[in-house]
């Protein structure tokens, strides 16, 4: 039994890599996509093919091959012995001119598109096709370990070399970009409970397991959780911007923290620092948000309050409606307001109370109903503690104002 054409379909076009699958003599392709809009390399110049089948003989397991080091093809065999061949593939960020290079190399006219990919994803599609057709799990590290160079290439690297089987291999443990985005979220939202959570404890620090899961960007230890520390902070002070953090301020605190890491003489030491330097920053960004929620509840209950002034309600019914406990709100507003909440409220009731004396002709009882006094005689009391006079008084002292006079 073939493998699914359409399943070949599919993955093309989940990846737009190129992808043909021969028969078991390799004289007839079965499937091809991935150069319909330029000339097919393999068309034109067949002993790249050939080249890619005799390398991969009778092997079980999936092959890659690396041409000029930035080329990449992938073949598999399926237990029917036909053969699938993956790519080529521009290893990295698209480069037109080596992909010249390529074409002129193997006498291709026009140029061929060919597009980039990072060894990761493309390891990943050889070993999906491979467990589809063969029933069999395998590890990039052992599709790595079958890297083949062809004969007119440069040498590849050994120490390229290593280090790409190295990274594949350490793939599964290294630190991933969601993992990433999400600590950078828990700075930026002032998270300061999750970041606290995600510190390594000192005691239980393993340098050689950190190592591990963050790669490797330099070749002498110290320097390597130099250069990362430094990435992490720069990290951190871009997500404590986006929180919030004055750019400026962040950049200061940023600075403080990179002058201290070159005063410091070990690993241990620096690992420390990154997890201050992180703690900071949330705690900045937290202060921020709180600051930006307290004056939003404030706001917000002053907004309540306008708008209930002829409704009867309870410092409860404000912190109901704002989303936080009376208690908090009743210290919140005193704080930041400098009165109490239903002071605040009584003050307002006042306020609205001295217009309708000067701008209305309601009797002072319908007033003090209306701006839900107990009494008129409560009304006139609160009245005159605030003001130094009755309403009374005040009307007759301000006088009634015709408003159809003022339009």
């Amino acid at each position: 039994m073939e493998l699914p054409l359409d399943l070949l379909e599919h993955i093309y076009r989940a990846t737009a890599i190129p992808v043909r699958y021969f028969d078991s003599t390799k004289n007839i392709t079965l499937y091809c996509s991935g150069f319909e809009t330029s000339p097919d390399p393999f068309d034109i110049n067949p002993q790249i093919v050939n080249d890619l089948l005799l390398k991969f003989g009778a092997s079980t397991k999936p092959m890659l091959e690396f041409e000029e080091r930035v080329f990449l093809y992938g073949v598999i065999n399926d237990i029917n012995d036909c053969k699938v061949i993956v790519g080529p593939v521009l290893l990295g960020d698209s480069d037109s001119t080596k992909i010249s290079e390529y074409a002129k190399r193997h006498k291709i006219d026009p140029v061929p598109l060919i597009r980039p990919c990072y060894l990761n994803r493309f390891i990943s599609i050889i070993a999906l096709i491979h467990f589809i057709r063969n029933k069999e799990l395998i590890h990039g590290y052992d599709i790595l370990a079958n890297l083949q160079v062809k004969q007119l290439d440069t040498p590849v690297n050994p120490a390229y070399q290593s280090y790409v089987m190295d990274n594949v291999e350490r793939e599964v443990r290294h630190l991933s970009y969601a993992y990433e985005k999400e600590y950078m979220r828990q700075i930026r939202e002032g998270d300061t409970e999750s970041i606290g959570n995600n510190f390594i404890n000192t005691k239980d620090m393993d340098i050689s397991s950190i190592e591990e899961r963050v790669g490797r960007v330099a070749k002498n230890k110290f320097k390597h959780f130099e250069y990362i520390v430094c990435a992490s902070i720069a990290l951190a002070t871009r997500a404590a911007i986006e929180g919030g953090m004055d750019a400026s301020s962040a950049y200061a605190l940023s600075d403080i923290y990179l002058q201290r890491l070159e005063k410091v003489d070990n690993i241990f030491d620096m690992l420390v620092l990154n997890q201050e330097a992180h703690l900071d920053f949330t705690t900045q960004v937290r202060k921020i948000l709180d600051h930006n929620n307290r004056s939003s509840y404030i706001e917000k209950s002053k907004s309540y309050i306008s708008n209930h002034l002829n409704k009867p309600f309870s410092l409860e019914d404000v912190a109901d409606a704002v989303g936080i406990s009376k208690t908090h709100l009743s210290r919140l507003f005193l704080r930041i307001e400098g009165i109490g909440l239903m002071d605040y409220a009584r003050r307002k009731r006042i306020e609205a109370a001295s217009n309708l004396l000067i701008y209305s002709e309601e009797s002072l009882s319908t007033i003090a109903s209306y701006l839900c006094f107990s009494s008129q005689s409560h009304f006139g009391m609160v009245f005159k503690k605030a003001t130094g006079i009755t309403p009374q008084q005040y009307r007759d002292r301000k006088g009634i104002i015709d408003i159809k006079s003022l339009v």
